[in-house]
Formats: structure tokens, sequence, C-alpha cells
């Protein structure tokens, strides 16, 4: 039997790579985001659930899951206000209530309801994307953005140790400039910002979504079996630079 997966934030960018990623792994995917038009890309084996994680009903996502058991959790739902957040100093309130309910507390919320299924599933693995800008200083402060990325890795290491006796895996993979649609339109307007990225990254690029789908692919599956409370950077030797 096919392995199950949950992966949120489908609509796009990384949600939506791993969603294929799985779809071709062979799991058998409920992908779902906020955007009420599902992916044109997206496997018609996929099934797409629109959905506020903030305020929808969890039960019902988490359904198809109720007698067979959910094997994978991908949490890569997130947000970020390139435009109004900047330093806690002088706060848009606004700005991090959204940012820490999107890229918190609802990840928080949906792992707490899918458990109970993940307990009766065989892969039993939790991937949460979190942020090089959650374990590090940024230049320009997005500090809603870093506060809700490091709580993620926190969190992950602590619900890893709970989960750890059931064999429940939990993890984090940290990104670091991605080719998003959550960034690209920052490079189409100021194509010098994206230039000014690749050569202050080691691999003079910036990564791919499938290439962060392929992280966590790795992390959910057999392979990784005895990795658990783990953050894995991939960043193309951003955040190891002494600058």
């Amino acid at each position: 039997m096919s392995r199950t997966a949950l992966v949120t934030g489908a609509g796009g960018g990384i949600g939506l790579a791993t969603a294929q990623r799985l779809s071709a792994d062979g799991c058998r995917v409920v992908a779902t985001d906020i955007k009420p038009e599902r992916p044109a890309s997206l496997p018609d084996d996929v099934r797409y659930v629109p959905l506020d994680l903030r305020s929808g009903d969890l039960d019902e996502l988490l359904s198809p899951f109720a007698d067979g058991g959910l094997d994978h959790l991908v949490n890569a739902a997130g947000v970020a206000f390139f435009d109004r957040d900047g330093s806690a100093l002088d706060a848009d309130e606004a700005v991090w209530d959204v940012t820490l309910g999107v890229n918190l507390h609802a990840t928080r919320a949906l792992i707490s309801a899918a458990v109970p299924a993940l307990r009766k599933g065989k892969g039993r693995s939790i991937v949460n994307v979190a942020s090089i800008a959650g374990t590090r200083g940024m230049d320009s402060p997005l500090d809603a953005y870093q506060v809700s990325k490091a709580a993620i890795v926190s969190l992950s290491r602590s619900l890893a140790l709970q989960l750890a006796p059931e064999n429940i895996r939990c993890n984090t993979v940290c990104p670091g400039a991605i080719l998003t649609p959550m960034i690209e339109h920052l490079y189409v307007e100021d194509p010098a910002r994206r230039t000014d990225m690749e050569e202050r990254t080691p691999m003079r690029r910036l990564g791919y979504p499938e290439e962060i789908a392929a992280a966590i692919a790795f992390l959910l599956s057999d392979q990784a079996s005895f990795i658990t409370a783990t953050d894995l950077v991939v960043d193309g030797g951003w955040s190891v630079q002494v600058k």
C-alpha cells in the first residue's frame, strides 16, 4: 500500500514542488492552500483542498486519513511581508498577527490535530519548513518572519523529543534564497537584488523549490529513519559564511 501525505502551502513554491515530488514517489497526497483555485501543475491524483489553516476545519482536512492513518505531514505554508515587515522596535501589529498566525500558530494547530492520524501511519514523519532567517540575523530585518521561523525550529525540536517514543519523527528544513513566487517578483522589480544575492551565495546561484522538495522527501523517507530533531539547511552555503 502506498504511503499517505498531507502537504500545506501547496498553492505554489516549495509546497507545490513537494506535493509533486511525493506524488511522483507514489504517495497518496492531499494538498492544501488558502488559494481557492487548484494549481494547474498539481498532479491529477493529488486531492486539493482550499483552506485557510488559521480558521478552517482541520478535522475535515484530515478526514481522508481517519481510517488508514497519515504517514507524512509537511508544513510548507508560510507568508512574508517584505514591504511591511521590519524591526520589532517599530512593529506593524497586523503584520505580526498574520505572520505568526500562518507561520507558527496554524502549523502548531495542524500538527496537534494530525498526531492521532500519524500514530496510525507507517511513515510517521513530520517536516516543517522554516528558513535560515530563523537561525541568524539579517542585514535588513524582517523580525516577524524571522521570529516565526525561529519558533518553528524550536517547536520542531521539542516535538521531536516528545514524539520520539512513539516513533514519530519531526525535522525542519531551513531554505536559503529559493526562487518561489513569494520572492520572484522582488527580483523582477529589482534585478540587481537578485544579482547581489547570487554573488553573495557561495554556489553563485539561487535555489529552486524542487531542491527543497528533494530534501523534504529524504527526511520523510525510511532512509532517514534515525533522523529526528534535525534542522537541514539548504542554502548553497550561505549561512556558514563569516561576514
